[in-house]
């Protein structure tokens, strides 16, 4: 059986929202002044990241997730695929926003013999992906860092039942 998932609109908007005003704040300032060189040359260095960091957003929006008995898939511009069977390494990360570690988000990287796959907690059904990346990574005899362990069982999936559970 198929399964599809998106990014939430809220997530995308904040995303866009926060590239739109990068830009504003950088690009602006160079578009309408002549600011000195040094500031010129600052101002054109972050524009530019914040024109990658829309661009990345843009396809984050574009992309949506498929996973199935064959594997997962990333459908979208420059999009990947990675069957089960190929499947590499799983790892999943936490990136803390405060230094009391909240107010962060997850990242998943499923890593196959060619390509990976990356996937941000903002996609609606996050844990249900990472409880079945997890599953089949236990299937086929992949050992999972200390780190996804945990940040699994912060998910609330525990590692023995992911791997009970897998046929």
């Amino acid at each position: 059986m198929k399964r599809s998932y998106r990014y939430t609109r809220g997530a995308m908007a904040a995303q866009h929202a926060r590239g739109a005003a990068g830009l504003a704040l950088t690009a602006g300032p160079l578009a309408l002044l002549h600011p000195a060189p040094a500031v010129a040359l600052a101002l054109g260095a972050g524009a530019a990241l914040f024109l990658v960091y829309c661009a990345r957003s843009v396809l984050r929006h574009l992309t949506r997730i498929e996973l199935d008995e064959a594997g997962v898939a990333a459908r979208g511009p420059f999009g990947a695929a990675i069957r089960w069977e190929e499947l590499r390494s799983v790892r999943l990360d936490y990136y803390a926003m405060q230094r009391d570690r909240s107010g962060g988000w997850m990242q998943l990287v499923l890593r196959g013999a060619r390509r990976s796959i990356s996937i941000d907690s903002g996609i609606i059904g996050f844990a249900d992906i990472a409880l079945t990346a997890a599953r089949e990574a236990a299937r086929r005899g992949r050992a999972l860092d200390e780190r996804t362990q945990a940040h699994l069982v912060a998910l609330g999936i525990r590692l023995d039942a992911a791997a009970d559970a897998a046929p």
